[in-house]
């Protein structure tokens, strides 16, 4: 995966990206245009001015600039609600920004890897690691048709996002989570993928606008997170060829969607289910 240097010129602070896989970041762009890299008062300055836009952020929630912490690091967020966030870090920077975007979410994250090692998993395993990929790579799809998510299980990407192209935005959709898919985006390339999770949505849904949508979306995920038989196994996320999505690509055409190496037509066993 290309990634961008850590410590080169953050251009995104002047120019926010206008790629359609930051739009669920979309509300903060006016506030993050740094002339530099923030520090621990543009941090909290970020996070007061979230919290007066009326986002559900936990009371005691901070980013803590570069704090190195004695607990666990799931752990130290859920005992004390401080983030340890690097400073001049793409990505820890797009993960404080899916706080400010995902805070219903992102809580239920921590506290189910909370959960989880309090009684002993410590180390990874099936369970953590989906909420893991979740977090990192995760792009959630509401969906009001039933065949549209049939042909993201069947991995079938020509009526996926040809065929059915003009469903995007009407009866698909995709607001992505995961912080290192944002960071990522600053150099997107052909074979990028993400996590997909397939969440059943009525078909009013889709006459809300996009950030109505997304806290809808945000919501309704950490309801689902807080029950532990729920994303047990990273198996239940899809496979996402993101730049297929209409619109990621300056050029979706016939050949491009021919990529077999890119848009691989092996299936999966249906492992997701619609909840």
């Amino acid at each position: 995966m290309r990634m961008v240097a850590q410590g080169c010129l953050p251009s995104v602070f002047a120019s926010w990206p206008s790629h359609p896989l930051y739009r669920s970041l979309a509300p903060w762009r006016e506030a993050v245009q740094f002339a530099g890299w923030p520090g621990q008062a543009e941090f909290d300055a970020l996070l007061a001015h979230a919290r007066a836009c009326g986002q559900p952020l936990p009371p005691g929630l901070r980013f803590a600039c570069d704090l190195e912490p004695e607990l666990y690091y799931e752990m130290h967020i859920g005992s004390s609600g401080e983030v340890p966030t690097r400073t001049q870090n793409w990505h820890d920077w797009f993960g404080a920004l899916s706080w400010l975007s995902w805070p219903q979410s992102k809580l239920a994250l921590n506290a189910r890897h909370v959960r989880a090692i309090e009684r002993g998993e410590v180390g990874r395993g099936p369970f953590r690691d989906a909420a893991t990929l979740l977090d990192e790579c995760g792009v959630i799809i509401p969906v009001s048709d039933n065949a549209l998510a049939d042909t993201l299980r069947a991995m079938d990407w020509q009526a996926l996002f040809v065929s059915r192209a003009a469903d995007w935005g009407q009866r698909i959709d995709s607001h992505v989570l995961g912080h290192a898919l944002f960071e990522q985006g600053l150099a997107m390339h052909i074979g990028w993928c993400g996590k997909a999770l397939l969440l059943p949505v009525d078909e009013h849904f889709f006459a809300l606008d996009y950030w109505q949508r997304q806290q809808a979306v945000d919501a309704r995920l950490a309801v689902l997170l807080a029950d532990d038989g729920w994303l047990a196994r990273p198996r239940e996320l899809l496979p996402l060829p993101l730049l297929g999505i209409p619109g990621w690509w300056p050029q979706q055409d016939a050949a491009f969607y021919a990529n077999a190496d890119y848009f691989r037509p092996t299936r999966r066993a249906n492992s997701a289910t619609l909840t």
